[in-house]
């Protein structure tokens, strides 16, 4: 399944910040036996609520039943996935980034609730340029929603898959603010992949979720570092930002 990694450099789309959009991004077949399996996530803290990752018995039991989901979690925790994240967005790290990344090397290491949740790192456990996957697989429902932020410092890139299509659904739309007026709308579509660097560009949110017939099923596989990679926002900044895309939000 590492073959998934062996691609050539994806056209990144610049606006409203440098993101990728893929449709169709995994094999058809692979496709359909993921999303026939898609576990049902309990209740649990995270930003769904609904979510299950290395670390949870539920987890340790998807991994235990073998066949697609694990295939796809082993394939995703390693180096040649590191360095397809890293290739996509080389140039945006070359010059954004506070650590450099040239020589990043993949590690082992499941980050806890707790740790995932803190805005600053909990504990320094591996060197700046080790980099580790977290693999969230998560159910958003009625009532889900994400204001407009940037995704912990600490986090290299973000990924997400989804694996349903938004039929029968009002809501949930993924927005990525640019400065201005500029936003760019990417609507949840089964087997679309959405990428970009969680530099401080990265400003995005979610719609609420106000009516489904199904839940909204996707992955989140992140790449991250056990210390900030990129430079803090001059003070006040990041919340005069985020008001201001509150504010256009509305007006839209």
């Amino acid at each position: 399944m590492n073959d998934l990694w062996n691609r050539p450099v994806y056209p990144l789309c610049k606006e409203p910040f440098d993101h990728l959009c893929v449709d169709g991004f995994l094999p058809q077949d692979l496709f359909e036996e993921l999303a026939s399996t898609f576990p049902e996530c309990p209740p649990a803290t995270g930003p769904t609520g609904f979510t299950i990752h290395p670390g949870d018995a539920e987890f340790e039991h998807l991994m235990a039943k073998g066949g697609a989901w694990r295939d796809l979690w082993m394939a995703c925790n390693n180096q040649t996935f590191t360095n397809f994240v890293l290739q996509q967005f080389a140039a945006c790290f070359a010059t954004d980034a506070a650590v450099n990344l040239d020589r990043a090397r993949h590690v082992l290491h499941v980050e806890s609730r707790a740790e995932k949740e803190s805005r600053l790192p909990l504990r320094v456990v591996h060197a700046p340029d080790d980099l580790w996957v977290r693999f969230d697989l998560m159910q958003g429902r009625v009532g889900y929603r994400r204001k407009v932020h940037v995704d912990h410092r600490r986090r290299a890139a973000t990924m997400l898959l989804y694996f349903t299509d938004p039929s029968g659904t009002e809501g949930g739309d993924l927005s990525l603010h640019g400065p201005g007026d500029r936003t760019t709308t990417v609507s949840p579509r089964a087997n679309r992949l959405v990428m970009f660097p969680c530099n401080n560009a990265s400003w995005h949110s979610v719609s609420p979720i106000v009516r489904q017939d199904h839940p909204r099923n996707f992955l989140q596989v992140t790449l991250s570092s056990s210390v900030d990679l990129w430079p803090p926002l001059p003070l006040g900044l990041g919340s005069r930002l985020r008001e201001g895309f509150k504010t256009l939000a509305r007006v839209r």
